[in-house]
């Protein structure tokens, strides 16, 4: 009998590990997840302050190069 509690004992907490394993399997991936879509965040804005920064240069070196005055 004390060879049967034994193994239950070793089974259930086998079971306990493997569940812990899932469950830190799935929180990984849930955060991976998430980081990339902060990570894409960023390069998306950064992407877009790049684009807003060559337009502006072109726009001033269009004023420029067509002779309009500041005022």
């Amino acid at each position: 009998m004390g060879i049967l509690l034994a193994l239950t004992r070793g089974t259930a907490v086998a079971a306990a590990v493997m569940f812990a394993f899932a469950l830190l399997k799935r929180l990984i991936i849930a955060f991976g997840f998430l980081f990339a879509i902060v990570k894409f965040a960023v390069v998306a804005a950064f992407l877009i302050l790049l684009v807003c920064i060559a337009v502006t240069m072109l726009r001033d070196w269009s004023g420029k190069k067509s002779g309009a005055e500041d005022a």
